[in-house]
């Protein structure tokens, strides 16, 4: 496993293939978020199709990633679930950092605020 501080007896995971060859094996235990997402982008000079593994492992609260694929006209995907003791390592794992969090939502909020002519009035609290 990738760091877990316990042992897992079985997790769920996604085993991908393309084109018949083994892509990766991706898993997060048995308390976490695994998804595989395609996107197709078919406008301005981007015009392609991509499959992205990723997660969140908890109580770790890492967000994971295996595997980013451009993909062309005619390969073939295959997920497999399946249960296994172990998986491939994530690639790269990110902490959280809700202060970051914090200052990209507050951007965010002054964005919005001025693209639709919102003002803010100050009140007797700030952080």
């Amino acid at each position: 496993m990738f760091g877990f501080p316990f042992k897992i007896r079985h997790m769920r995971a996604f085993e991908i293939s393309i084109n018949g060859k083994c892509l990766c094996l991706a898993g997060v235990g048995n308390d976490g978020v695994l998804s595989t997402t395609i996107t197709h982008v078919p406008f301005r000079k981007r015009r392609e199709t991509r499959l992205y593994i990723g997660g969140i492992a908890l109580p770790q609260d890492e967000h994971v990633f295996w595997k980013e694929r451009i993909l062309h006209l005619g390969d073939e995907l295959r997920l497999k679930v399946v249960e296994k003791e172990t998986v491939d390592v994530p690639r790269e794992r990110v902490r959280r950092d809700p202060s970051a969090e914090a200052k990209a939502q507050k951007h965010y909020v002054r964005k919005m605020a001025k693209k639709f002519g919102w003002k803010f009035q100050k009140s007797g609290k700030s952080k």
